[in-house]
């Protein structure tokens, strides 16, 4: 059984490149996205959230945790 389900949005945001010519990344997580939501309405709004980053943005995406735990009788 799942308890204390939480969402996150997390946009990946290029901020540079490294020695070696890759790119270096920055992270925005956004907590407290109901965990009910659709992947589909969640990358809707990523992405009118990606609008208003002054970094290009390499990423959209959704990190889901809970606690497992048993039921007991």
């Amino acid at each position: 059984m799942r308890h204390e389900q939480k969402t996150t949005l997390k946009i990946t945001r290029i901020v540079g490149t490294t020695s070696n010519g890759k790119d270096s990344y920055s992270y925005l997580n956004l907590p407290h996205v109901n965990p009910e939501i659709a992947d589909d309405d969640l990358l809707e709004i990523g992405t009118m959230l990606a609008k208003l980053q002054a970094l290009p943005v390499a990423s959209i995406g959704r990190t889901d945790a809970c606690l497992l735990a048993q039921e007991h009788d």
